[in-house]
C-alpha cells in the first residue's frame, strides 16, 4: 500500500509536518527498510553512552548544578577557561574533555567566540593538557593560558 500525500493542504505547514509525512510515506512504501531503521535506533538507544562513544560522563550544566566549585571537574583548568570566556557550559564541558567541536559554538569561522575558543583549545593542546591529566593544580602554568 502506498500513501500519496499530494494534498496541498497537507504540505508546507511546517518542516516538521512535512518530515512526518515523508516518514509515513517511506514507512508505507518500504516496510522492511523501516523495520531495519527502527531496530537500529532501538539498539543504539539501549547501548550505554560510555560503551558507544567517548563522551564526557556528564554535561556542563549538570556539573554546575551539582557542584559548588569547578575544582572537582577532571579538567577544571580548561573547563574554567572556556566558561570564563562566555562559552555555554555544555559546550565548554565538551571542549574541556579534549573534543575540538567548535561547530557547536557556531558554523561561522569568523565568529569571535569560536575563534577565542579555538585559541584557548590550541594553547591547552600545545601544553599537552590532554596527554596526561595533571595530578595537582601546581602542574599547570597559568601564565600560558589565554584569559
Amino acid at each position: 500500500m502506498t500513501l500519496d500525500y499530494k494534498n496541498p493542504n497537507d504540505w508546507g505547514r511546517s518542516p516538521l509536518t512535512d518530515r512526518a509525512l515523508r516518514l509515513e510515506q517511506f514507512k508505507a512504501e518500504n516496510p522492511d527498510q523501516w523495520a531495519v531503521m527502527i531496530s537500529a535506533d532501538i539498539e543504539a538507544l539501549s547501548t550505554p553512552i560510555f560503551e558507544s562513544e567517548d563522551y564526557p560522563p556528564f554535561t556542563g550544566t549538570q556539573f554546575l548544578a551539582t557542584h559548588s566549585s569547578i575544582d572537582d571537574h577532571p579538567y577544571s583548568a580548561a573547563f574554567g577557561q572556556f566558561l570564563g570566556n562566555g562559552i555555554d557550559p555544555d559546550i565548554a564541558n565538551t571542549l574541556a574533555f579534549g573534543c575540538n567541536r567548535f561547530d557547536l559554538i557556531s558554523d561561522d569561522f569568523d565568529d569571535p567566540i569560536r575563534q577565542l575558543a579555538a585559541r584557548i583549545y590550541s594553547r591547552f593542546e600545545d601544553m599537552g593538557y590532554w596527554d596526561k591529566l595533571p595530578q595537582s593544580s601546581s602542574n599547570i602554568d597559568y601564565d600560558y593560558i589565554p584569559y
